[in-house]
């Protein structure tokens, strides 16, 4: 199955948290990064630096910022991805589409992009 294909159907699963990964997907897309498909999730690169995933989990769904360690962290959303295995990568969950405001995601987002450069 080709890159595109595999993005689409992670994105069109049917699950609890659709809605809320299609709309971190559109905030996401809607800046420079480009849409890839790695460890069987979509993450989003700028050239070869991987900056953010968007992911699906069966409890919560959110945001995976590869060097989330390095960002401000104004709203104290970012919890350490996996405790005692990453050290730099943090993730933003949520557990509706409600909880997602647009102009947050897309601070933390440019953030990272601007820490990636």
């Amino acid at each position: 199955m080709e890159k595109s294909a595999k993005i689409a159907a992670y994105f069109e699963k049917e699950g609890p948290f659709r809605e809320g990964i299609a709309r971190l997907r559109d905030l996401v897309s809607d800046t420079e990064l480009e849409e890839d498909f790695k460890w069987s999730c979509p993450v989003y690169t700028l050239g070869k630096e991987n900056v953010v995933g968007v992911l699906a989990f069966k409890n919560h769904f959110g945001l995976w910022f590869f060097n989330g360690v390095f960002l401000s962290d104004p709203l104290g959303v970012l919890e350490n991805a996996q405790e005692g295995k990453t050290k730099a990568m943090r993730h933003w969950k949520f557990t509706s589409v409600e909880q997602i405001d647009p102009r947050h995601v897309k601070a933390y987002v440019l953030e990272a992009i601007a820490n990636a450069r």
